[in-house]
C-alpha cells in the first residue's frame, strides 16, 4: 500500500494504479484541506474480482457494478478500475472519513490536481483521464496513446517463446513478468510481477490451472496454460 494515498481498508488495491495518477493522488492527500479526511474505497480490480462484483449487482445483492466484458471507448475493456492491458487501473472511489468537508469540495480539490468526476451519479468515482486522453493537472503531462495492438503484439511473442520452451519454477525473464501479470489480472496472486518464478508463482499456476480444466495441475505454463491465461483476460 501506498504510504501516500490513504485507503479505508488493506484490501484496498492503489499499488496497481497507473503511476503518473498516483503521482496526482500523492499530491491531493498532501492537501490540507483533505489531509486526514478523505481516503480511497475502492482502487483497482482484476478482471476476476470486477465479474464478482458483477454478478452480485445482476443478483440483487451489491451496489452496481460494471460488466467486465463490455467495451470501453478507444479499446478500454470493462470498468476503469479494472486492470487493462497496460497492466494498470485508472480510477479510484473516495470516501469523506473526516467531518466539516461537502462532497462539492472534495471535488473541487481533487481537479486542481487532475482527478475528475467521470460518472455523473457517483460523486466519490475520479479519474485522471478518460479514452480521449489525459485531464489537465497542476502540470500538463505529456499525451500518452496506449498502443493495444502493440501490447498484444508483444504477449503474443511470449506465447510464441512459451510455446517453443515451457516455463517454469526457476525460470526468470521478461516471459515470466509477463505472465505474473496476466495471473494477477486473472485474480491468482503469484507475488510481485519481478520476472522471477518462485514458489508462489507456482502455487499461483497450479491454482489457475486446477481452476481451469482439463489443464495439468503441474505448476508449469505451457502453451495451454498459456493460452487459457490469454482468454482469460477476454
Amino acid at each position: 500500500m501506498s504510504q501516500y494515498i490513504p485507503t479505508t481498508s488493506k484490501w484496498v488495491n492503489v499499488d496497481g494504479l497507473h503511476p503518473q495518477m498516483k503521482d496526482r493522488l500523492e499530491l491531493f492527500f498532501s492537501d490540507a484541506r483533505v489531509h486526514g479526511r478523505v481516503a480511497v474505497v475502492s482502487g483497482v480490480r482484476t478482471r476476476a474480482h470486477q465479474a464478482k462484483l458483477y454478478k452480485r449487482y445482476k443478483a440483487a445483492n451489491g451496489v452496481l457494478a460494471a460488466n467486465p466484458d463490455r467495451t470501453l471507448p478507444g479499446g478500454w475493456r470493462g470498468s476503469w478500475h479494472m486492470t487493462q492491458l497496460d497492466g494498470f487501473g485508472h480510477a479510484v472511489d473516495f470516501r469523506i472519513v473526516g467531518s466539516k468537508l461537502s462532497t462539492a469540495e472534495v471535488a473541487k480539490i481533487a481537479k486542481a490536481y487532475g482527478l475528475i468526476q467521470t460518472v455523473a451519479s457517483e460523486w466519490w468515482h475520479f479519474q485522471w483521464r478518460n479514452a480521449t486522453g489525459i485531464f489537465d493537472g497542476p502540470s500538463r503531462l505529456p499525451e500518452q496513446v496506449i498502443d493495444w495492438a502493440a501490447i498484444t503484439a508483444y504477449l503474443d511473442a511470449v506465447g510464441h517463446n512459451i510455446a517453443l520452451v515451457a516455463i517454469r519454477k526457476g525460470s526468470q525473464g521478461a516471459d515470466i513478468k509477463a505472465t505474473q501479470n496476466l495471473l494477477a489480472n486473472a485474480g491468482f496472486d503469484p507475488g510481485p510481477a519481478d520476472g522471477i518464478f518462485g514458489r508462489r508463482t507456482k502455487r499461483a499456476v497450479k491454482s489457475f490451472q486446477r481452476a481451469h480444466p482439463p489443464l495439468a495441475v503441474d505448476g508449469v505454463v505451457g502453451p495451454h496454460t498459456y493460452k487459457a491465461l490469454r482468454k482469460a483476460q477476454s
